[in-house]
């Protein structure tokens, strides 16, 4: 069992020893208040540098909803006996750039045991300093923040304490916010603790993937969208964005082999609460600690699929392929340079899957090189409709069609010239099973494979 020494005691035992006369103090103490009050102070300090490797503190300034005040930082923190203390962090207030500092601290008794940042850290008191914050507003409408800053604590309130060293939580003693800390394992450094930890959080929710993420509690499903600003908007799956929104930040540590999801604060539907999430990489969700009825996955990939067919933004290129789907490739290849004289070279380029005048087409692209002239792109069009089954996609071919200088004529043409525009053509006509290729939580890369023949997949990714 963990022991954890009470703050109320301790506060308590103070106050008796204030209402108490010299004479009943000898009844009730062995030690003065002050005595008491310092073995507190050195209890806590202890407590402190009782991880070697120091702490990841998930530093919350404010209870806003608003970047950057609302936003979580990552803190990595080392207490020293000599009562110096290191800090690192890598983030938006240091230009996106590793910094450490070292500073001075100590355990005040204020109504209780109050960490104290007592000299001027870099790192820390950025969220604290009265400054105006310069990656805020601009030319037009330039914020002043000067006289505030983001408004966060260098005080912290020693909420929890256990003996065994396997956490702590802060309360900020002027905004009330609190930040848990997590001990880092030893022979990590800090800079690659942060690397490692914003490289995954990077990847899990990533602003170039606009999609958005399920969260199931027992037999309801919410969405949660822009996770990528760290302050994802929580609401009923079939619900209105904007009417029942619910903004909850986050923060994502490591400890040990295993990736945290934190939110700030505890989400609450019915009567279920849930605040921490572990990374399961063989089911690829966000598992809640405390829950098993309660996860986080990514989205449905044949439904994200089908949503980017109808944005001009999205083009799926072909980028890794079975040997199977590589001979069609390599046929393409072959016959283009077979095309070639000693005046005209052709080249394949690439082919990839996008939307034009409103149809899904699969676009081959091809290069013409005349005499010594620079060589031109083009490509042939052939359009596609595709469906929805469930967990899988359906193409269905159509027709030649023209896009832009590229006639529906030419690339019926093209059939007869290139064979293996047929066979590519054949191989998009059917059912695909389609999945993230690494992760659903970032499906930039999908990888399709056909339902008849699962040693044909090919990989498409958003270019």
């Amino acid at each position: 069992m963990k022991k954890i020494f009470s703050i109320s005691l301790l506060l308590a035992a103070a106050v008796a020893y204030t209402s108490c006369s010299p004479s009943e103090e000898d009844d009730i103490f062995d030690k003065s208040a002050a005595e008491r009050l310092n073995e507190a102070s050195d209890l806590y300090s202890n407590r402190l540098m009782a991880s070697p490797n120091g702490w990841a503190m998930q530093l919350y300034p404010t209870t806003e909803n608003e970047y950057p005040y609302g936003n979580g930082y990552l803190l990595l923190c080392r207490f020293n006996k000599d009562h110096s203390v290191n800090v690192s962090m890598n983030n938006v207030f240091t230009e996106n750039k590793y910094m450490e500092d070292t500073s001075l601290w100590e355990v005040i008794t204020d109504n209780g045991p109050v960490l104290s940042f007592n000299s001027h850290n870099n790192c820390l008191h950025k969220f604290s300093d009265p400054y105006d914050i310069p990656f805020t507003g601009d030319a037009d409408i330039p914020n002043d923040e000067s006289g505030e800053g983001v408004g966060g604590d260098y005080e912290f309130i020693i909420v929890d304490a256990p003996e065994d060293a396997s956490y702590m939580m802060l309360k900020g003693k002027k905004r009330g916010t609190y930040n848990l800390l997590t001990p880092i394992e030893q022979g990590v450094t800090y800079k690659d603790y942060l690397e490692d930890v914003q490289g995954f959080q990077a990847k899990m929710f990533s602003p170039s993937a606009p999609t958005f993420n399920v969260v199931h509690f027992n037999d309801k499903t919410y969405k949660m969208t822009g996770a990528d600003d760290g302050i994802p908007n929580i609401f009923p799956y079939d619900g209105d964005e904007i009417i029942d929104e619910s903004f909850n930040a986050f923060l994502i540590t490591k400890r040990g082999n295993d990736y945290y999801l934190r939110f700030r604060d505890k989400i609450k539907v019915d009567d279920m609460e849930v605040q921490e999430f572990v990374y399961k990489a063989d089911r690829d969700v966000f598992q809640a600690v405390d829950n098993e009825a309660c996860f986080i996955e990514g989205d449905n990939p044949a439904r994200f699929f089908i949503s980017t067919l109808g944005q001009q933004t999205y083009k799926w290129e072909f980028d890794q392929e079975s040997d199977k789907f590589a001979a069609i490739v390599n046929a393409m290849n072959d016959t283009f340079n077979a095309m070639s004289t000693s005046n005209v070279k052709y080249s394949y380029e690439n082919s990839v899957l996008r939307v034009a005048n409103g149809q899904t087409i699969l676009q081959v692209v091809y290069s013409v090189k005349i005499s010594k002239q620079k060589a031109q792109s083009t490509s042939v069009n052939y359009a596609f409709n595709v469906s929805q089954n469930g967990d899988n996609i359906r193409f269905t071919y159509d027709q030649p069609i023209t896009v832009g200088t590229s006639t529906a004529e030419a690339a019926a043409g093209m059939l007869d010239v290139v064979p293996a525009i047929k066979d590519l053509i054949n191989y998009f006509g059917q059912e695909f099973s389609i999945d993230a290729a690494e992760t659903r939580f970032l499906l930039n890369t999908i990888k399709l494979t056909p339902t008849a023949d699962n040693s044909a997949w090919v990989t498409l990714k958003n270019n």
